[in-house]
């Protein structure tokens, strides 16, 4: 008989001097980090007979990787995890899932991660409950898969587990080995986009209902409908993630070819199948459209009314004022006149747009 030893190794990051945002009691608040917040996990845990190794530290964010991550890209994770909380703030609890290409890795990481969420929430759905048209899931299956699906497909994501039924609140940054590879500049740019995803979501209170019936104000506040709409969202995610990647790298090539290729990706498409609505664009259908003219919706954004209004000012008047409240009061104009305002000048030639790229 072979034993198969698989090895998913965490590291804590230790940054407390930029520590701004942590956990208590399973709860998402603000405040400093003491030693009785600290997950109560030193030993090992053992798995259908294979181990995981644990490293704990003194702080909230947590980076777990299946054995074939290269200690090249898990370098890179922590750089750029880092430079992120430094703009961003240190926002948790937060877990760092990095998968690599093996489905039999992926799921030894999922039985994991329920075994590990079961223990710290009692209210965890360990299988998939059909109860009348409440569907409730938070471990892995057939229906749900939580990391299997980045082995097969790819690209990666920010999980928000602020849920009415769980009363232990946290993220999950889920980041593949392909759809952009680990080498790539894309990579790096990805991890800012998702971390600011994290920092979008902290700014907005309130939980959402696994039933699909329910609506959600999260969603509202987040993306100015029920029905989530990803113009602003994902705009701003993808804008604030490469203007960050040019600041510190300086490759001021890089991010004017990311931006050029944006634009020329997705105007024809937008003029010509959306009729210039950006509000039209969903998730369910070409929301890479809605990326790639959403961040230079945030661009012209910028150019008008600097980065520290949508940053800052615009996210902390978000939960009071909600979306249009919060556009209005700190872009001084509703959504949809801004909205008409950028179309007349994304429309303009190329060496006017440009012009306004930092």
């Amino acid at each position: 008989m072979h034993y198969i030893t698989i090895s998913i190794f965490i590291i804590l990051f230790s940054v407390s001097s930029l520590a701004q945002t942590t956990f208590s009691g399973g709860q998402i608040s603000s405040g400093k980090i003491t030693s009785s917040d600290t997950l109560n996990s030193s030993q090992d845990s053992l798995i259908d007979g294979k181990y995981t190794f644990k490293e704990v530290l003194n702080e909230k964010t947590e980076l777990y990787f299946t054995p074939d991550i290269s200690q090249k890209t898990i370098g890179n994770v922590k750089e750029w995890y880092e430079i992120a909380i430094q703009n961003w703030g240190l926002i948790g609890p937060l877990e760092i899932y990095i998968i690599g290409n093996k489905i039999s890795d992926a799921k030894v990481l999922e039985d994991y991660f329920c075994q590990k969420h079961v223990k710290l929430d009692k209210e965890w759905k360990t299988k998939f409950n059909l109860e009348g048209w409440s569907v409730k899931y938070d471990c892995a299956s057939d229906r749900h898969k939580i990391f299997t699906q980045y082995v097969e497909d790819g690209g990666a994501s920010i999980s928000t587990y602020r849920k009415e039924h769980l009363n232990y609140e946290f993220y999950v940054m889920k980041l593949a080995s392909k759809r952009p590879y680990p080498d790539e500049e894309d990579y790096k740019v990805t991890l800012l986009h998702e971390y600011f995803h994290v920092y979008q979501h902290h700014n907005i209170s309130g939980k959402c209902s696994d039933d699909r019936r329910k609506k959600c104000e999260r969603d509202k506040k987040a993306t100015g409908e029920y029905d989530k709409r990803p113009w602003f969202h994902e705009g701003g995610a993808e804008y604030s993630g490469q203007l960050l990647y040019r600041e510190t790298t300086g490759n001021k090539k890089y991010f004017f070819n990311q931006m050029k290729r944006k634009l020329k990706k997705s105007l024809n498409r937008y003029k010509s199948e959306y009729n210039m609505d950006l509000k039209s664009i969903t998730y369910k259908k070409d929301k890479n459209i809605a990326y790639d003219i959403g961040s230079w919706f945030i661009a012209y954004l910028y150019s008008k009314e600097g980065e520290e209004k949508h940053k800052n000012n615009f996210y902390k008047d978000l939960d009071k004022l909600g979306f249009e409240g919060s556009f209005v009061k700190n872009f001084g104009k509703s959504s949809d006149e801004y909205i008409k305002e950028f179309n007349k000048f994304i429309t303009k030639p190329w060496s006017q747009i440009q012009k306004i790229l930092p």
